[in-house]
Formats: C-alpha cells, sequence, structure tokens
C-alpha cells in the first residue's frame, strides 16, 4: 500500500505545487503572512488518519463529481480558532476556546475557498476536471468521528501551518477514490480544450464560484500573443466568448467590527473611502477593469466608462 518513490515523487510535485495557491488564498483572507510548508505524503488506510492528525481539527469533506472520489481539508483547532478570531475582525491573539457557530460560520467560507484554491492546482496539473461540492464543516476528533467518504486506501498531505506569529499548528489534505490513482501516475499535458471547472457552494449562504483553468490558460496565452503581435483577440479566444461574467460597480468600501454593523439601524450612515464625485469602480468577477461615473437612464442608474485598465494589467501575474 506504501507509495514506491516514482508515485510518491509524482505526488508531491503535483500537491507541492498546489499547495502556493492555499497559501496565497489564506493570506489574502486573513491578512496575515501564511505559510503552509508540506512535512511528508504518504498512501495509508483511511483509519490511520486519526494517529497523524490527534486531537480536534476542523473538518472540510468535499465530494468529487464524476465518481472522482472524496478529498478532506483538516486544520487543527486552535489554528482554525485563530482564522475564525481573524475573520470577524479580531486580531488573532485571543482566539475562542471552542469553535461556536459564529466561529465555524466565518471560517466555512475562508475553508472553501482554500481547498477549492488547492483542488484547482490539481485539476489544472492531473488533466482532469474536478467539480466539487463541499460539506458541512465540523470540528471533530478523527478518532471516533470517520470523515464521510474518505475510506479505503488515501493519499494524505500533511503541512505544518503558520499564521503570522500565531503560532504553528497542523494543515491536511485527505484524498480517496478514483483521485489517489491520478496523483501516482502524475502530471499529464493539458489538451487545449479542456480545464477545470469547480461549482463551489458554501454551506452558509448558497454563494457560488466558478473557476476556468481552460479559460485562465487560454487568457495568458492571448497576453503573449498581445507581447508579440500587439493584437490580443486571438482566435482561440473565441471558446470562452460566451462565458458569463458578474459586472460589479463599486462605490466604495470600508472596514467594520462584527459588533458595528450589528448596530447598524434604519437612518444609520457608513462611509465609504471615497470622495463624492470620485470615479466609481467596475468589477469583471471581482477583478478591477475600468473606472466610470454614474448616470440615470429612464430612471435606471447606468455607469458611463471613463478610464478602462490595460488588458495585460487586468491578467494575474502567472
Amino acid at each position: 500500500m506504501a507509495l514506491n518513490d516514482t508515485q510518491k515523487n509524482n505526488a508531491t510535485e503535483i500537491l507541492g505545487n498546489a499547495v502556493p495557491s492555499g497559501e496565497k488564498m489564506l493570506s489574502e483572507l486573513l491578512g496575515k503572512v501564511t505559510s503552509v510548508s508540506m512535512s511528508q505524503i504518504e498512501e495509508v488506510d483511511a483509519g490511520s488518519a486519526a494517529s497523524m492528525l490527534p486531537g480536534r481539527n476542523l473538518v472540510v469533506p468535499i465530494e468529487l463529481g464524476d465518481n472522482m472520489g472524496n478529498v478532506a481539508l483538516v486544520i487543527s483547532e486552535p489554528q482554525a480558532a485563530i482564522m475564525a478570531d481573524l475573520m470577524i475582525g479580531q486580531d488573532g491573539t485571543n482566539p475562542p476556546a471552542a469553535l461556536e457557530d459564529l466561529h465555524l460560520s466565518a471560517v466555512t467560507e475562508l475553508a472553501n475557498q482554500v481547498s477549492d484554491a488547492i483542488i484547482s492546482s490539481v485539476a489544472s496539473q492531473i488533466g482532469v476536471s474536478l467539480f466539487s461540492t463541499p460539506g458541512e464543516v465540523s470540528v471533530i476528533n478523527l478518532d471516533s468521528s470517520p470523515i464521510q467518504g474518505i475510506d479505503g486506501n488515501i493519499i494524505i498531505m500533511d503541512a505544518d501551518l503558520t499564521i503570522g506569529d500565531l503560532g504553528s499548528g497542523k494543515l491536511a489534505m485527505l484524498f480517496g477514490g478514483k483521485v489517489v490513482s491520478s496523483l501516482k501516475n502524475g502530471q499529464k499535458a493539458p489538451a487545449s480544450s479542456e480545464g477545470f471547472v469547480s461549482d463551489i457552494t458554501s454551506g452558509g449562504g448558497g454563494k457560488t464560484m466558478q473557476k476556468s483553468a481552460t479559460a485562465q490558460n487560454v487568457v495568458t496565452s492571448e497576453l503573449q500573443a498581445e507581447r508579440v503581435s500587439g493584437n490580443v483577440y486571438d482566435r482561440s479566444l473565441e471558446i470562452v466568448l460566451d462565458v458569463p461574467l458578474q459586472v460589479t460597480v463599486e462605490l466604495g468600501r470600508t472596514e467594520k467590527l462584527v459588533r458595528d454593523v450589528l448596530e447598524l439601524t434604519p437612518g444609520s450612515v457608513v462611509e465609504l473611502d471615497k470622495l463624492a464625485g470620485e470615479p466609481v469602480d467596475i468589477l469583471v468577477n471581482q477583478k478591477y477593469i475600468a473606472k466610470g461615473e454614474v448616470v440615470v437612464i429612464d430612471e435606471n442608474f447606468g455607469i458611463r466608462i471613463t478610464d478602462i485598465v490595460r488588458p495585460a494589467d487586468r491578467i494575474p501575474k502567472m
């Protein structure tokens, strides 16, 4: 059952490439420099996971589509408590002794996005579409409460998790089912017409996110084409032209503590970070692309675009 050298190298390479995506997501959402350092990758029986991850842990069970198996994100309870404390606007130095409903709600979306980022990277490397649906986040002791869908032979990635200067703990990813064979077999060259799509529905509010590695790869190739020929609209972009995008106009932002939000009443004034008359920001799928000014058209609000960000600047650095 143990991984041979080739299988272990394959799984280590794939997960080693995927972990930085989750690490970056954690740092962005927590507002703290967060490090995730892999310590071991093993194939074990699911019943052995408890001995590798003792004590109480926050667990995010994830079901993969197309019968590809199941994944679970596991975070030691002390580290999960620090995350929850940061997510509700505190500084993480006095985390709750136990995760109540408020804390679980605060950390659920974060945990879903971190697992999504890691699975997205794994999918793009093994050349398989992985549709993921997270289950209910809970805090359990693995030796008394097995994780739904994680049984038989699994691959476990154990890592050390450090959030700023707030101490260290454990983070692990458990993979079961057909995805185990994919990790053993290693990376595959991505086909030009295939990619990863992940549908994630958060346990708390039904919010859905979609990501496409294929679209990202196509756009990246277009950026390269722009550098060579000055034309970003190569024919390969046509395959994503009918993909729906969410356009948002942002008047401004502010940060409030949970207690401040709970004190809001009809008539309360929330001060934003923009001055009156300043252009509003236009975002597509939460990415800033342009500025504009508000206009009224037949009693409806509209936006007149006044400035557009260069295409090359809209694309994240790879």
